[in-house]
């Protein structure tokens, strides 16, 4: 693969075997996913679609292989690390905070420095009464 190619790549999957006991739920999958591309995973119950998922979100690390986000090497870096270079996850099980407002849990999910108490705790802006 040239240069060329893997600078344009956001996302580089190469090789990667994830063993659970040694079941392989992945087995050296590759894949690539270019700046601005979107991509949908889908396949039956066992395929390794949320392997897929908890490799890239580090919550699986894989037994070999190699995950790139922006060139950044995901297998050295800590869930919480990786989820402030952006990368997320969603469940289909809705999570919101019951005791907020719909627009407290929003500002949450907004909030630029990804911290619950620095969006909980922080002045309010554009409300009645505020600067």
């Amino acid at each position: 693969m040239s240069d060329k190619i893997s600078a344009s790549n956001i996302l580089e999957i190469n090789n990667v075997t994830v063993s659970f006991e040694g079941f392989k739920a992945l087995n050296q999958l590759n894949f690539t996913m270019a700046t601005g591309e979107l991509r949908v995973i889908i396949g039956p119950n066992g395929a390794g679609k949320t392997t897929f998922l908890d490799v890239i979100t580090g919550k699986v690390q894989p037994s070999s292989g190699t995950a790139l986000f922006k060139g950044k090497n995901l297998r050295s870096l800590s869930e919480h690390q990786i989820s402030r270079l952006g990368i997320g996850r969603k469940f289909q099980t809705p999570r919101v905070y019951l005791q907020l407002t719909p627009r407290d849990n929003l500002e949450i999910s907004c909030n630029q420095h990804k911290n619950l108490f620095s969006t909980l705790f922080r002045p309010p802006q554009g409300r009645s009464g505020a600067p």
